[in-house]
């Protein structure tokens, strides 16, 4: 069985303002489609520098993640996406349909959300903010109040449901069936 987790990602705005996040699920099929896209995007050398079109990122659709603006649900964001770059980052991105603003995390490290997905326990939340993985930071840093506030947040909002990233025929998404339960939780093979 696949674990399933849940990654939080601060978003930057141009205009600031509260507290701006992404939230989307993630399982091992996840990782390895992250991994198997950038393997898609060619590595910029000075001979494909020189053509006209060059293709350096791979954009693939994201609809259910989860935008928000403090303890409000972003309902106006069009174009959900994740970003991968041939360096091996991935970055979530959106517009604000009513602003038209782009709406950006920082870059990541895919092997670095491997890793941590690999070896956090089971059904622990990624919280990643300025492009740092920020669970381990003191209670007392931004990162650490940044994550206590969305705790907060947490105690008063409804469950979503998983993130589906459907962009590879033949592996399943990760959707949960109308009306169906999303369970949460931590998940043991025995």
């Amino acid at each position: 069985m696949s674990t399933v987790r849940h990654v939080v990602m601060q978003v930057v705005k141009r205009s600031g303002g509260a507290t701006h996040h992404v939230g989307f699920t993630i399982d091992d099929h996840f990782v390895e489609r992250l991994r198997q896209l950038r393997s898609l995007v060619p590595q910029l050398t000075t001979l494909n520098k020189q053509r006209d079109l060059v293709i350096d990122k791979v954009r693939v659709r994201l609809p259910n993640a989860v935008w928000r603006s403090g303890a409000q649900v972003e309902e106006q964001i069009e174009g959900s996406c994740i970003v991968i770059a041939s360096e091996g980052f991935f970055s979530c991105g959106g517009r604000d349909r009513r602003t038209k603003e782009k709406l950006v995390t920082y870059a990541f490290p895919i092997a670095r959300l491997s890793e941590l997905h690999a070896e956090r326990p089971a059904g622990e939340t990624l919280y990643i903010r300025d492009g740092v993985f920020t669970n381990d930071e003191p209670a007392d840093s931004p990162a650490g109040r940044w994550v206590a506030s969305l705790h907060e947040l947490d105690e008063m909002r409804v469950p979503d449901v998983p993130s589906d990233f459907d962009t590879l025929q033949g592996l399943p998404p990760l959707r949960a069936e109308p009306g169906g339960h999303v369970a949460t939780g931590s998940f043991r093979l025995n």
